[in-house]
């Protein structure tokens, strides 16, 4: 039972049929940079696959700078690993109280426990990080823990470019 019956609010609402071309977000070139455009898949547990999107939608990922090095075959699917493996130990280690994370863990209750966790990927970030040796470790720091492209660390040029690139592939080859 509608209240408005016979007015212009009994109607039903029309929904576009094409994809809208106002919501796609920043469109100038800084917003751009370095994004790749996939489509939108779902995971069907019952085949183990992606099945793709009926309706066509794509997805937009911004692309890291260790990925874009591998992808045109300036680091190895190893040192990309490493890079990975160091960025996730990195990133997992919230500034929180390791007394506490610790304590649980000597109680026996640390097995779920997420600041345990935290201290675990804290620790073997510090023990990745002391691998890497002095000499790369700006560069590493630089292009795996900052995202940042090597060509604008200070002093790289383009004759400079493949010695700042080897640093970073020694920095990475030590934590392989």
């Amino acid at each position: 039972m509608t209240i408005f019956k016979g007015t212009k609010w009994d109607r039903e609402p029309a929904l576009p049929s094409s994809p809208t071309t106002w919501d796609q977000g920043a469109t100038g070139p800084a917003n751009r940079d370095r994004l790749r455009k996939e489509p939108a898949t779902d995971y069907d547990p019952t085949t183990g696959r992606d099945t793709p999107n009926p309706n066509g939608i794509k997805r937009v990922r911004r692309e890291t700078w260790v990925a874009r090095y591998l992808r045109k075959g300036k680091l190895t699917t190893a040192q990309a690993a490493a890079a990975e493996n160091l960025y996730a130990a990195y990133a997992g280690h919230p500034a929180r109280d390791p007394l506490a994370a610790m304590s649980a863990k000597v109680d026996g209750k640390g097995d779920g426990d997420p600041q345990v966790s935290a201290i675990d990927r804290k620790r073997q970030f510090f023990t990745m990080w002391g691998k890497v040796p002095p000499a790369a470790k700006p560069f590493v720091e630089h292009v795996v823990l900052n995202d940042l492209s090597i060509r604008s660390m200070n002093g790289c040029s383009g004759s400079s470019e493949p010695r700042y690139m080897e640093r970073l592939r020694m920095g990475l080859d030590a934590i392989c």
